[in-house]
């Protein structure tokens, strides 16, 4: 699976096991900003509005919902800060199918990620990706498509991952499978277009003089 996004301003990327492909630097650390969750079954409850909350931020900044009487059972999303629920374009079955994949995608540590140009997009590397049709939810970046690598005769499984701006001109590009797929051909393909981006260097912490 291929996704790309923008880097969290202001927030380190940590090491969270995904491997940094060509010294990039960039590691995936959506498993530390994408904490949303299911709501369990025994907490599930019809607001005053009639919405039933079935999906929340970690940090409660986020919801999603659905109206239960509804028969078109869209889902629908706001923030803490507003009282207003939006459509998210996304049925309940689309919206736990794009959960699905989203969150085997991060949990993986069968990945890597790497900085890449934009002319990558046009260069025929990624031809062979055919992109989900999910919307991005509200605390993803507009221009994060999440597609899978097709599958074709005698190969294995095929790779998933997002592709998403970084900086002017560059796409921060993670690749990540089920345990137990060799992800080198990937990386073999995209190794000529990283770009090389020196390690960020942890200072070792030194004790009070006290």
């Amino acid at each position: 699976m291929i996704r790309a996004r923008p880097p969290v301003q202001g927030v380190p990327a940590p090491d969270d096991g995904g491997e940094v492909v060509g010294g990039a630097g960039v590691p995936d650390f959506g498993e530390r900003l994408t904490q949303a969750h299911p709501v369990k079954p025994e907490d599930l409850r019809r607001g005053a509005d009639g919405m039933l909350v079935f999906w929340i931020d970690n940090q409660h900044g986020y919801y999603w919902a659905a109206d239960p009487d509804s028969v078109k059972h869209q889902v629908f999303d706001r923030t803490n800060t507003s009282a207003e629920w939006k459509p998210t374009g996304e049925s309940v079955e689309r919206f736990l199918l794009h959960r699905t994949v989203h969150e085997a995608l991060v949990g993986t540590g069968n990945k890597f990620s790497a900085v890449v140009p934009t002319e990558v997009l046009g260069s025929g590397v990624l031809d062979s990706c055919a992109s989900f049709p999910f919307t991005p939810a509200v605390h993803d970046a507009p221009s994060t498509p999440v597609a899978v690598q097709r599958r074709r005769p005698g190969e294995g499984g095929p790779a998933t991952g997002w592709l998403c701006p970084a900086r002017p001109g560059e796409l921060m590009l993670t690749v990540a499978a089920t345990p137990g797929i060799d992800l080198g051909r990937y990386r073999a393909v995209l190794e000529p277009h990283v770009l090389e981006r020196p390690r960020r260097v942890v200072r070792p912490s030194v004790a009070p003089p006290f």
